[in-house]
């Protein structure tokens, strides 16, 4: 009831008020005595008008209840008459009136200011409503979409990793395709952008099998292929560990590149190295057949041939020999060109083939001529056997040796007319070429047949035969293959080098009257010694000059690295690893490394190893440097004793077992 009261009141607040008024002036004038009193009153509707009807209506009202007011006065005065003089009540009610006006007008005023204020508060909170709501729309818009981009994320993260997965997948088949079908060298040189065709300094390698077609035609396919397998998985091991590019299979033959695509200066050492190697393993695994190998080096292009479908090989003119070596060689052996040669004999036993077709009738020759030349020796006097020995090198085409046969027996019998017209005929054809014919070559060349590697134990130049003779057994029955080393050795041209320093190592640690367990230990720690240096890079090993400090950190680490791969390949005994650790220590001066100990601080083996290592250093010929005498090598280590480099104890055993 009081709110349906209140909103007719609200709603018709106007009328009510001037109602109010009214009211109010009748019961005041009418029935309050004390009308000035009650005058105050009137501020109250006033009040309310200006709040309710805004400051217009409210002076109005105002105004109207000031006439109203002063009409009473003014028809009744005597109702006043008790308040005060006539005078005074007007002015009262003047004054009243003012203040009504007055007040109706601020309060008024002040209305019109709040309600617009609260207008336009009213406005920013509806809008404030209106963002709210847009607010939560657009907050439950995005809190879909966020459900929805998180489900859409990893839905398309599921097809990340599924694309990735077969990217990786088919990656991995690729490289796998790739790394057996092409050397993996070139694959990483592929992939990084430096594979390009070069003309370099090589040697290329052909091998084939003497049997295999007839084999193959009295042999069911599957045992040809099985055993072809097997053959394969045989000499492969053995050119890797080579460093040979393995540049294609042809059937039963192959064919591969050192030096190419990673350059090695040794490369015609690593290639007859490989291809003795390769011929031992073919004996050793009793394959049903043998094996040729022809071996030339020189300049080839190398880099990638074919349009679509590439391959990495090499082309040029000692590819054509190496295949023509390899076709005129004998089963069983490895076959070499002169360049070749040059670089290989000090470490391999060779002999010079005469002619690599030779007719019945040559093969007569060859066995006349080694049959006289076996004579020799004891009638250097004969000059009928000089004679007939030159007419023989001069028939199988052997110039300079013939015109020295006809020199030395004109020197014993200068008017024998027959030696004359011999030496003559030979100068002439001297002339042409003093090189054997080659099927398909226009000029002729030199061919080298390889037999095996030289023992280094026999150079007397560096061991006395009889310290070779006595301690040579006890390195032959070491327990250490020599696959383990002489990968590594054939890098630098350091053939033999392990075999030397571990028979010089054990000699001296003998002659020092060390036990028997300590010389065994010493035997395998200088055999070993100096497998870190798979370390070092070929270019720093091969180095003809200086080193830089920083190359020279790099070296330092080689003895810490040979006991690392010792470890890997089984060689756990400690008291081995600590000989090689320090194997390279300065007695009693700083340089040494990697531990830098001092003098008796050192194991004494560690010392003996030192000093056998820069003997044979010294006396071994290598590519880039002549072997030194061997008393000038002891007089060079002397030297270095009194720089404080090496122990004078084992300095002075040295001298004494090579002197």
């Amino acid at each position: 009831m009081l709110d349906l009261l209140k909103a007719y009141l609200v709603r018709n607040f106007e009328q009510s008020f001037v109602l109010l008024i009214l009211v109010v002036t009748v019961v005041v004038n009418y029935y309050v005595p004390q009308k000035v009193a009650f005058l105050n009153f009137y501020f109250l509707p006033i009040i309310l008008g200006a709040y309710y009807l805004g400051q217009k209506r409210a002076m109005l009202g105002a105004v109207f209840c000031v006439v109203m007011m002063t009409g009473y006065a003014l028809h009744d005065p005597d109702a006043f008459v008790s308040t005060g003089s006539p005078r005074e009540i007007y002015l009262y009610i003047t004054i009243w009136g003012s203040f009504l006006i007055l007040a109706a007008a601020v309060v008024g005023r002040l209305q019109e200011h709040l309600k617009e204020e609260v207008g336009v508060a009213r406005q920013l909170n509806q809008q404030l409503d209106l963002n709210r709501q847009e607010l939560n729309e657009s907050n439950r818009q995005l809190l879909d979409t966020n459900q929805n981009l998180e489900a859409r994320v990893e839905e398309r993260t599921q097809e990340l990793r599924h694309s990735k997965a077969a990217i990786e997948g088919l990656k991995t088949k690729v490289e796998g395709a790739l790394y057996s079908t092409m050397d993996s060298a070139v694959v990483n040189m592929m992939i990084e952008g430096r594979l390009r065709s070069e003309k370099r300094q090589m040697a290329v390698m052909f091998v084939d099998l003497v049997g295999f077609t007839t084999y193959s035609e009295s042999s069911p396919p599957e045992n040809v292929v099985a055993d072809v397998n097997r053959y394969l998985q045989d000499m492969e091991p053995v050119m890797l560990s080579y460093h040979a590019h393995i540049d294609k299979y042809m059937g039963d033959g192959i064919m591969c590149e050192f030096g190419a695509p990673v350059e090695y200066a040794m490369h015609r050492l690593m290639a007859v190295a490989c291809a003795v190697k390769m011929q031992r393993a073919l004996a050793e695994r009793n394959h049903p057949w043998q094996m040729r190998v022809g071996i030339a080096s020189g300049n080839a292009i190398v880099g990638l041939v074919g349009s679509r479908r590439q391959t990495y090989t090499a082309i040029g003119d000692i590819v054509n020999l190496a295949a023509r070596l390899e076709r005129g060689c004998e089963p069983g052996r490895v076959l070499i060109d002169r360049r070749t040669f040059e670089e290989i004999h000090p470490y391999f036993e060779t002999r010079r083939i005469r002619n690599l077709y030779l007719r019945e009738s040559d093969r007569a020759k060859e066995q006349e001529l080694n049959a006289l030349l076996e004579e020799l020796p004891a009638r250097k006097a004969d000059a009928d056997l000089l004679h007939r020995i030159g007419k023989l090198h001069l028939q199988m085409q052997e110039l300079p040796e013939a015109m020295e046969c006809f020199e030395s027996a004109l020197g014993l019998d200068p008017a024998n007319d027959a030696f004359k017209i011999s030496y003559a005929d030979a100068g002439l054809k001297l002339k042409e070429s003093e090189k054997i014919s080659v099927k398909g070559k226009f000029h002729r060349v030199e061919a080298f047949e390889v037999s095996g590697m030289k023992d280094p134990l026999l150079n007397t130049d560096k061991i006395p035969a009889a310290l070779c003779e006595r301690y040579r057994k006890v390195v032959d029955e070491m327990n250490v293959p020599e696959d383990v080393t002489l990968p590594s050795e054939v890098i630098d041209g350091s053939i033999g080098h392990s075999r030397v320093v571990a028979f010089l190592s054990f000699a001296l640690a003998d002659a020092l009257g060390l036990s028997n367990s300590e010389k065994q230990d010493i035997l395998r720690a200088g055999f070993l010694a100096d497998i870190g240096k798979e370390l070092i890079s070929p270019e720093l090993r091969n180095r003809r000059g200086g080193l830089s400090l920083t190359e020279l950190e790099t070296v330092k680490q080689h003895p810490d690295e040979s006991c690392r791969l010792m470890r890997k390949m089984g060689y756990d005994n400690p008291a081995v690893l600590n000989l090689v650790r320090h194997s390279h220590e300065h007695f009693a001066n700083d340089g040494g490394y990697p531990r830098e100990l001092r003098g008796e601080d050192i194991p004494f083996g560690s010392r003996i190893i030192a000093v056998a290592d820069t003997y044979d250093a010294m006396t071994s010929w290598r590519p880039y440097s002549q072997p030194w005498e061997r008393h000038a090598a002891l007089g060079e280590i002397n030297r270095e004793v009194e720089k404080g480099r090496f122990d004078p104890a084992v300095v002075g055993k040295l001298s004494q077992l090579v002197a």
